[in-house]
């Protein structure tokens, strides 16, 4: 293989929106040695596009996600004759693949045997998605899977993974996550809640593994004793539906007043988030979750649903991990920080978070890169 081609990659991702995994790739393609010649190509073309460094080449395969069946009938057509033509030009080149829920784009890659790294963020829920054949594509064809979590490397294995397999954690900047008093105030006025409210946010796209209703359901328990306690979902809202039943649930409950959904926070997530006094994370599973740093950067206190790869960050020495789906447990714990019966360590929650710095993570990662093209053929 020849220089060019082993310095080239190109990086597959699904949409390029605010997203866990697609924030990962993106902090890290900033930070990417200059020795790559390198092209982003989005499956669905999302704002975070728009973020990355100017000399690293962007483009996308479908400009809109399927939200009617005309665009779905578009995007079927599109697939079938213009997709293929469009692969074939990134063909001369290593194929990143940015989470497993791009099969097609593996598939592709072994078909004409692209050299293959695939970055996994996913556990078992996401695996049990995939058919037999693109299972069996994702395990066994690529040179290299990077895993994000101890806990997704589990999952691979367990799945019968038997090649190279590299550890490297998700990463943030840091320096950019502070807490802001003035937007505190600023925000809690936007969102009409009053000075006096202890803010409760649960932070993540609105899908069933995030777990809304047991979100509404802690909040449930916590204002039956706890009535100055306001709650706030920051997070894309891909599925109507689902929002739709998530307020119809609250309305039913009469939590309507007490919960606020913010389901499409573009810039100002941060902005939002830094609204809260405390942070609960109720997701079924996460390899892993960068919510939970920038909450612990942000000052917050932190009871997680016992997800799996948050146990990583936490360690068992900040925070409440709570056994799984316990709306009271978790509410109890809640609670106790509000009535200060638990205290947060401030400077050893950002400590923890720092271990997850951008400026650390990117020299791993660079050096995972180095030694395969180092060994490539």
């Amino acid at each position: 293989m020849n220089n060019l081609i082993k310095n080239k990659i190109t990086f597959f991702s699904p949409t390029m929106k605010r997203t866990g995994s697609e924030i990962v790739l993106l902090n890290l393609l900033n930070h990417i040695n200059n020795i790559y010649i390198i092209k982003i190509v989005s499956k669905y073309k999302g704002e975070l596009l728009n973020k990355i460094q100017k000399r690293i080449d962007t483009d996308f395969l479908y400009r809109y996600l399927p939200i009617n069946i005309l665009i779905r009938i578009l995007n079927r057509c599109k697939r079938i004759i213009y997709i293929p033509y469009k692969l074939n030009k990134y063909k001369n080149s290593t194929w990143y693949v940015n989470t497993i829920v791009l099969p097609d784009i593996i598939k592709y890659a072994k078909e004409n045997k692209i050299k293959t790294i695939v970055h996994v963020h996913e556990l078992e829920q996401i695996f049990n998605l995939l058919s037999v054949n693109a299972l069996e594509n994702l395990i066994n064809y690529p040179d290299l899977i990077i895993a994000n979590s101890q806990a997704t490397e589990r999952v691979l294995n367990k799945y019968g993974r038997t090649k190279k397999i590299k550890i490297c954690y998700p990463a943030i900047d840091t320096s950019s996550i502070i807490k802001n008093k003035e937007n505190y105030i600023s925000f809690r006025k936007k969102l009409k809640i009053g000075s006096n409210k202890f803010v409760w946010a649960m932070c993540g796209t609105l899908d069933e593994n995030k777990n809304p209703f047991l979100f509404i359901d802690i909040a449930y328990e916590i204002l039956k004793t706890h009535h100055f306690t306001n709650f706030i979902w920051i997070g894309e809202g891909k599925n109507t539906s689902l929002e739709i039943l998530c307020k119809q649930k609250s309305l039913e409950m009469g939590l309507s007043e007490k919960i606020i959904w913010i389901t499409d926070p573009g810039n100002d997530y941060l902005n939002y988030f830094n609204t809260a006094d405390g942070f609960f994370l109720t997701s079924k599973k996460e390899s892993f979750s960068l919510t939970t740093i920038e909450a612990l950067l942000l000052e917050l206190p932190i009871v997680a649903n016992d997800c799996d790869g948050v146990r990583e960050i936490l360690q068992d020495s900040i925070g409440k991990t709570i056994a799984q789906e316990n709306a009271k447990g978790m509410a109890m714990e809640m609670i106790n920080y509000m009535d200060k019966k638990s205290i947060h360590d401030i400077e050893k929650g950002k400590q923890i978070a720092f271990q997850f710095d951008i400026k650390l993570v990117e020299k791993q990662w660079n050096e995972i890169l180095k030694t395969y093209f180092e060994q490539i053929t």
